[in-house]
């Protein structure tokens, strides 16, 4: 036999999912590393940038369970990844005409009706598509490191350096041009999943229909929604309020703030599939505690270190955090339901996590911030990474190395019983 190819239509999957979500947080974040330029141009305050944040969220929380339950009932599953992609890149584009708060506000709100489904529809297809060995790293790496990548590293140095030589507006411009790509490239490259997939990924067939209430009811699920609505609070804080309070609080430039930034995000690209590979022995559990403690360092270095080297080399040792929100976002859910409900379960996960940790908290800490100051939104986040390591405690262990396959249940009934 001769050696495996490498360009297999798994690693090709990952490699356009990796490209595709990257994007779809570049698009996402620009606002955030753009937001100095943008107040003084339309003279917005720290209210109106947590409401912008927020309203992203928000209609990410609906569509985002919603896109999962879609993705496991629709067969085209690529036409409908194709049609999103270029939707959002539109909206993006429709950012750089905004001469208002409130043009702004209503882009935002589109954006997360047609951003939300994409994370449940890759995760859901990539679970499927995935060998059981290699399952933890493709959506580590998809979901973690091409968040990192495009929206903590190319996204601050690349909208700052084109809104610097040229304007805010042009930045949204040009983001056009990779949604066209990755449209294409989706309904040349991506097939629909087979359905028989669902069952033989599976020990035992489940052929019992479950409720969205079913699967509120697993422990790790539950745990997961508490876990990534509090890792959200800590990212979000830092990357709304983060690139503004190091411009206008620690008075750096706007191209330092950028690479300050970047640094988190080199961190991010690399302990995002780092964790999820090693935690395929390690254990999910024992993965999310190290990075969820680490991941406290992110607020309290932006506020209490002053020294912009240590800054950076702080933050890209608290990017490990990066394994926490990966795992309560996609990993264990996935893992603690049959994969016929994966895109559900990361649905409901991601949902309910984005309208607290992503609709609530930067509307709450805008206001917050012009109250008592730019830091509070940073200090509210060190508390809610507290909290997230401390429900992290209470994982049911998912990793396949570490979990017998008898102890797999076939039904969610089974599930519900053997995790309460």
């Amino acid at each position: 036999m001769g050696k495996p190819k490498f360009w297999t239509y798994e690693n090709k999957l990952t490699v356009i999912f990796f490209f595709l979500i990257g994007f779809v947080f570049f698009d996402r974040l620009a606002i955030n590393y753009l937001f100095p330029m943008i107040s003084v141009d339309l003279g917005l305050n720290y209210t109106q940038l947590g409401l912008l944040g927020a309203a992203l969220a928000l209609t990410w929380s609906v569509a985002g369970p919603l896109g999962g339950f879609i993705s496991d009932k629709v067969n085209n599953k690529r036409a409908m990844l194709a049609i999103f992609v270029f939707a959002f890149s539109v909206i993006s584009l429709l950012h750089g005409l905004a001469q208002s708060f409130a043009m702004l506000f209503v882009l935002r709100l589109l954006m997360g009706i047609v951003e939300g489904p994409l994370i449940p529809q890759t995760q859901s297809i990539l679970a499927m598509e995935s060998s059981e060995r290699r399952r933890g790293f493709n959506l580590g790496f998809t979901m973690n490191t091409s968040n990192a990548l495009f929206g903590s590293i190319l996204a601050p140095v690349a909208i700052v350096a084109l809104a610097t030589n040229f304007d805010w507006h042009m930045a949204f411009y040009l983001t056009i041009i990779p949604g066209i790509i990755l449209s294409l490239v989706i309904l040349n490259a991506v097939k629909n999943p087979d359905p028989a997939k669902y069952h033989t990924m599976h020990a035992t067939k489940s052929t019992e229909k479950i409720k969205v209430k079913d699967i509120l009811k697993l422990r790790n699920i539950w745990l997961s929604i508490i876990v990534f609505s509090l890792v959200m609070t800590v990212l979000m804080a830092f990357q709304i309020f983060g690139p503004t309070y190091l411009v206008q609080a620690k008075g750096l430039s706007d191209t330092t703030m950028s690479f300050v930034m970047a640094a988190f995000g080199v961190g991010y690209a690399l302990f995002g599939f780092l964790i999820p590979m090693l935690s395929e022995r390690t254990g999910r559990k024992s993965a999310s505690l190290v990075s969820g403690l680490l991941l406290i360092l992110v607020p309290l270095t932006v506020v209490f270190v002053d020294s912009v080297p240590l800054m950076m080399v702080l933050l890209f040792i608290g990017a490990a955090g990066s394994g926490v929100i990966g795992m309560s976002m996609s990993v264990i859910p996935v893992e603690s339901v049959p994969l016929q409900y994966s895109g559900l379960a990361v649905g409901l996960t991601i949902g309910i996590g984005e309208f607290f940790g992503g609709f609530l908290n930067p509307m709450v800490n805008g206001a917050l911030a012009d109250m008592y100051g730019i830091h509070t939104p940073l200090l509210v986040a060190t508390g809610a990474g507290v909290l997230a390591l401390l429900f992290s405690l209470f994982f049911k262990e998912t990793a396949p190395a570490k979990v017998d396959s008898k102890e797999v249940p076939s039904t969610p009934e089974q599930e519900v019983t053997s995790s309460i």
